[in-house]
């Protein structure tokens, strides 16, 4: 018979019982974005939190998680940017310090070259190189509505990018398509 557990913040690590996000790495360790309690890592046994109070962070609101091949956490918050973890350092990026359009983050993707595509709260959808920003809005490219929820990339590469409001695009690194009502 299985055991079922149940973790919340009376009897766990956790400080907030509101989920939004979460990845496991390759270690198995879980890591856990709150709405508004910061990250929490579990590895089965032990949690450790990081918010504001004690680590690089600028939001407790973590709005998404993606790990990349070298095992760094890339962390989106609702109002602090995209914050890159590797495990010691914290470095974040926001409007103040990078090409980001603005500090809302609502969905990171990694594809296989290792270029961070990231979407934002009305910022629209930029590519990240570890060097160079670039941002896709409805200004500049075929992007149907700068609010960017989701992003998934196919095995062909294609990035797919879920919009709040203009619906669903591909894009292939050059052109778009748009799927919409």
């Amino acid at each position: 018979k299985k055991i079922k557990a149940i973790y919340n913040k009376s009897n766990s690590g956790l400080l907030d019982d509101r989920i939004l996000e979460m990845a496991i790495d390759n270690d198995g360790n879980k890591w856990i974005g709150t709405e508004g309690g910061g990250l929490a890592k579990f590895d089965g046994v032990n949690w450790v939190v990081y918010n504001v109070f004690n680590s690089g962070l600028l939001d407790n609101y973590i709005s998404e998680i993606a790990i990349d091949n070298e095992g760094n956490k890339w962390i989106g918050t609702a109002y602090g940017g995209l914050v890159k973890f590797d495990g010691m350092n914290w470095v974040v990026y926001d409007t103040s310090n990078s090409g980001l359009p603005e500090n809302g983050v609502t969905a990171i993707a990694i594809d296989n070259e290792g270029n961070k595509w990231i979407g934002t709260a009305y910022g629209g959808l930029v590519k990240f190189d570890g060097v160079n920003w670039v941002v896709y809005n409805t200004s500049n490219s075929g992007l149907p509505y700068n609010f960017v929820m989701a992003i998934a990339i196919d095995n062909e590469g294609n990035k797919w990018i879920g919009t709040w409001g203009g619906g669903l695009a591909k894009f292939d690194g050059v052109n778009w398509v748009v799927y919409n009502t």
